[in-house]
């Protein structure tokens, strides 16, 4: 339900998103670098584990096993479209990558992200598995599968959930300056730990005052040829759209 503070609810494939991004193993792309792989219909891992056993007479009756290696592997498969979308890597780049780095002697790897509920898989992987198929009356689709290219990568991190925002003020509330001058505000977003911060800054009068972001401090500039008046800059969140109001008072 909308407002909850902690969604308990079951993990469907829709939300378990898998995206990719070019670059190399010593340098974690930035988020802004990741694209989704294409329309997907099913991901998976497997992390696959190696073990031995021992069933030496001090046992106890059990054969003990110890873990010596794991490998794992994400799978993935989708949907093909006729054209790729533009917030996706795509069928076609995905496709030509790996057909291009084969002939050119070099392994096909990449970076893989994968959120999966509470935890997110992070891994500079190769892929090793690459297919299609698709009958006359069937949807074309596409299956991948990726292994481990370098094992110091490979991470699962604790999805931190969001923490949303419950209100905004201004500090000061209010002001006087004179036409040619500048004075500032703070703006102060609740909770402090909030995930999303950012607002907005906009002018009752832009021809008297002007405001300018930086930070969490708001810049009012009264232009040289400014009117004697007062206008008033709301501040609106981006999370949630709370407000708060800074008055200025312009003399002449």
């Amino acid at each position: 339900m909308q407002g909850c503070s902690t969604d308990n609810s079951k993990l469907f494939g829709r939300a378990v998103v898998l995206e990719v991004a070019l670059g190399c193993p010593d340098t974690i792309p930035l988020e802004s670098e990741r694209l989704p792989l294409m329309a997907g219909t099913s991901k998976g891992f497997d992390f696959s584990p190696n073990t031995v056993t021992s069933d030496a007479d001090d046992t106890k009756g059990y054969v003990e096993n110890i873990v010596t290696n794991s490998d794992f592997t994400i799978s993935f498969e989708g949907e093909v479209r006729k054209r790729d979308k533009l917030d996706q890597f795509g069928v076609g780049n995905f496709v030509k990558y790996y057909n291009d780095e084969v002939k050119a002697g070099r392994q096909p790897t990449i970076w893989v992200f994968m959120d999966y509920g509470p935890v997110r898989f992070v891994g500079y992987m190769v892929i090793t598995a690459l297919s299609s198929d698709g009958g006359s009356n069937d949807i074309v689709t596409l299956t991948t599968e990726f292994k481990v290219s370098d094992s110091d990568t490979i991470d699962v991190q604790l999805v931190a959930e969001d923490v949303p925002v419950t209100g905004v003020t201004v500090t000061p509330t209010s002001a006087s300056v004179a036409a040619g001058s500048s004075t500032t505000f703070a703006v102060n977003v609740a909770p402090a730990d909030a995930s999303e911060k950012t607002f907005t800054a906009t002018s009752s009068v832009p021809a008297r005052a002007t405001a300018t972001i930086s930070g969490n401090t708001v810049t009012v500039n009264a232009p040289s040829g400014a009117t004697a008046g007062t206008a008033n800059i709301t501040v609106k969140t981006d999370d949630g759209e709370f407000t708060a109001v800074f008055a200025v008072t312009v003399t002449v």
